[in-house]
């Protein structure tokens, strides 16, 4: 009686065992934190390039990869792209992309790139696509949200003129805004 005890207790604890919410198993990498979704609907989007028809909303507008700091490595989705080159790093990190889903930001030249906080020994290259997008005319440059405001970043258009690539020494929400009169 004891003995038969004894293996139901230790059945029903090998089954309770393999019972988690865990849908990883435990030796594997920690679980990113969420992003902190920047992308809402108080960012400015005025300025800011567009879409000439909306994205895809059904499709991925998430992305995220492993980079091991002193290798470097990039993330890209839907054209939007970071290219992190070795040693940028301050240590192996979850690298992500966002795409808005909301359909007026989604129309708009507008990614979060995370996680939010990371602080780079070298500053790293955001991609934004060309292809696709109204170009109304004038200047435009890779900028970054800071709250209330675009602060634009170093920027250039690629040969082909089917890519704008600008340099941050962070991440945050980044978006391709034309250059007004005055800054």
């Amino acid at each position: 009686m004891i003995r038969r005890t004894l293996v139901s207790l230790a059945a029903a604890a090998f089954v309770l065992a393999g019972c988690s919410d865990r849908s990883q198993a435990p030796l594997a990498p920690a679980t990113p934190s969420a992003p902190a979704h920047v992308l809402t609907e108080s960012i400015d989007v005025s300025n800011l390039l567009q879409f000439i028809t909306l994205p895809d909303l059904s499709g991925t507008r998430h992305a995220e990869k492993y980079i091991r700091a002193s290798q470097g490595g990039y993330v890209e989705l839907n054209g939007f792209r970071v290219d992190i080159p070795a040693g940028a790093l301050p240590r192996d990190t979850t690298v992500t992309i966002d795409l808005p889903t909301d359909a007026l930001l989604a129309k708009r030249l507008l990614a979060e790139f995370g996680p939010h906080g990371v602080q780079f020994n070298t500053p790293v290259t955001l991609t934004f696509p060309l292809t696709g997008v109204l170009l109304t005319g004038g200047p435009f440059e890779v900028a970054r949200w800071e709250g209330d405001h675009w602060v634009g970043l170093s920027s250039w258009v690629s040969l082909d003129g089917t890519r704008v690539y600008g340099t941050t020494p962070h991440f945050s929400a980044y978006g391709t805004k034309y250059i007004m009169a005055g800054g």
